[in-house]
C-alpha cells in the first residue's frame, strides 16, 4: 500500500462495489475491505436476495425521502446499466393486487403515492389483471411496468469487475478492527485470515458493511446512536411449469400491502408475493425460468448471521399467497432461501451519517430493501459527499 490510502470501502455487497466502482471511475485511489473469502461468497445481504427490480411505490417522500428517491433513480440506472453490461435482467413489471374489495381503497392510497414519487403506476380492474396473469385472483390491481427481475450475483460481480478494472484494491478475508482518526487522516488496523494484523493511514472511509455496519461505526465513534435491528426473511418455492394452475407469464406478483399497527405507528407491509426467477442462458436476452420464489415470510432475527435452522412450515406461505393465487397446493412449496435485512432500529429510512470524530468519513447505515434496485444512486449520492461534502446527502441533493 502506499503511505496513505485516500479512500477505504468496509465491505463489498452490492452497495460497497457499486461505490468503489464509482469512486475509481472518477480516478480515486480506493481500497474495499471484506472479511468474507470473496465478493459473493459470503452471508450477506447481496448473495441472499429476492432478485426484486423495485418501482419506488412503496416509500413515501415524508419519513422516507431516501427511499423514495433513490428507488426510483436507482430503477433507471440499473436497467441502463444491466443493458450496457449484459448483467441479467428482465423488465417484467408487477401486478399488486386486491383479491377482495375492501382492498381497493388501500391500492387507491398507494397509486397517488406512486404519482408522487414520479413511478410509472395504473389501476386496472380484476380482468385486465387477469388478461395478465390468468391464474392469479383479482378484483383490481396496480400495474407497474418498471418492476422486475435481476440476477443479483451477477449484477455484484460486475460491479466487482469494473470497479477492479478502475484500479480499486480488494482485500477479501480481511476483517477491519481499529480505527482512529489522526488529526485529518484515519488509522486503520485491518485483520487477516491468519490472525496478523497491519496498520496504515487513510484520508477517508465509506462504511458500506451492511449487517455490521453499525459495529463499524462505533470504532470511529464509540457513542454513535445507531443499532440494527437485523429482520430475518425466508422464501419457500414452487415451479411455475408443474400443473396448468399454477403457470405465470412472468411478472412479480404482490397482495395489498398489510396495515400493522405497533406502538411506534401505523406501517404497511408488502407482504409476501410471488417473484419469478431467470433461466440461466449461456447467449441471449434473459428469460423467466421454471422457479417462482414464495416470500419473504419476515421474522425477528436470532442475530446477524441467522441463515441456518428450522425453515417455517409451507403451510404458511401458502396461506399468505393462497387469496390471490388460488391454484397453488401447500405441497407444491419447498424451502428456498433464508435471507437476513440490516434494518436500523427506530428508523424506517436509510441513514447517510458522516462521522463526527472523522467528518470526511461516511456510515451508510440500515440500508435494507431496497437497495439492490438503488444501488448506483446511492453511489452517486457517497460520490456526491466526496466532491461537495455533507450537503450532498440531502434526500432532494
Amino acid at each position: 500500500m502506499s503511505e496513505q490510502v485516500e479512500i477505504v470501502v468496509v465491505g463489498a455487497g452490492v452497495i460497497g462495489c457499486a461505490v468503489a466502482e464509482r469512486l475509481a471511475r472518477a480516478g480515486h485511489e480506493v481500497f474495499v475491505i471484506e472479511k468474507n473469502p470473496g465478493v459473493t461468497q459470503g452471508e450477506n445481504q447481496s448473495s441472499r436476495n429476492s432478485g426484486v427490480i423495485h418501482a419506488g411505490l412503496y416509500y413515501d417522500r415524508q419519513q422516507r425521502p431516501h427511499k423514495a428517491r433513490l428507488c426510483v433513480r436507482g430503477n433507471r440506472l440499473l436497467y441502463r446499466f444491466c443493458q450496457r453490461y449484459q448483467v441479467p435482467a428482465l423488465q417484467c413489471g408487477k401486478l399488486v393486487v386486491a383479491a377482495k374489495q375492501e382492498e381497493v381503497p388501500i391500492l387507491e392510497h398507494y397509486l397517488a403515492r406512486a404519482r408522487d414519487n414520479g413511478v410509472p403506476c395504473e389501476l386496472i380492474p380484476g380482468p385486465r389483471a387477469r388478461e395478465m396473469e390468468p391464474n392469479v385472483r383479482a378484483v383490481a390491481a396496480l400495474h407497474l411496468p418498471t418492476s422486475g427481475v435481476i440476477d443479483p450475483t451477477a449484477l455484484v460481480q460486475k460491479l466487482y469487475a469494473l470497479a477492479a478494472g478502475h484500479g480499486a484494491q480488494f482485500l477479501v478475508q480481511t476483517e477491519l478492527v481499529e480505527a482512529r482518526a489522526r488529526g485529518q487522516a484515519l488509522e486503520l488496523t485491518i485483520r487477516y485470515r491468519d490472525g496478523a494484523q497491519d496498520r496504515f493511514a487513510a484520508g477517508r472511509m465509506i462504511n458500506c458493511a451492511g449487517l455490521y455496519a453499525d459495529q463499524v461505526a462505533r470504532l470511529l465513534e464509540p457513542g454513535s446512536p445507531y443499532t440494527l435491528d437485523p429482520s430475518r426473511g425466508e422464501a419457500a418455492c414452487f415451479y411455475r411449469t408443474k400443473r396448468p394452475e399454477l403457470w405465470l407469464e412472468g411478472m412479480n406478483v404482490y397482495p395489498t400491502p398489510r396495515r400493522l399497527v405497533l406502538k411506534e405507528g401505523t406501517y404497511f407491509t408488502v407482504g409476501v408475493h410471488l417473484t419469478p426467477t431467470l433461466e440461466p442462458r449461456m447467449q441471449g436476452p434473459p428469460v423467466v425460468g421454471p422457479v417462482v420464489t414464495v416470500g419473504p415470510l419476515n421474522l425477528p432475527a436470532r442475530g446477524r448471521e441467522d441463515f441456518g435452522g428450522e425453515h417455517q412450515p409451507m403451510r404458511r406461505f401458502w396461506q399468505e399467497v393462497a387469496p390471490f393465487f388460488p391454484g397453488l397446493r401447500e405441497d407444491d412449496l419447498q424451502p428456498y432461501q433464508v435471507g437476513v435485512q440490516a434494518r436500523l432500529a427506530g428508523h424506517q429510512d436509510w441513514v447517510f451519517h458522516p462521522d463526527p470524530v472523522h467528518p470526511p468519513s461516511l456510515h451508510l447505515l440500515g440500508f435494507d430493501s431496497p437497495a439492490l434496485t438503488s444501488c448506483l444512486a446511492i453511489a452517486e449520492k457517497v460520490a456526491g459527499f466526496v466532491e461537495r461534502g455533507p450537503q450532498a446527502l440531502a434526500p432532494e441533493a
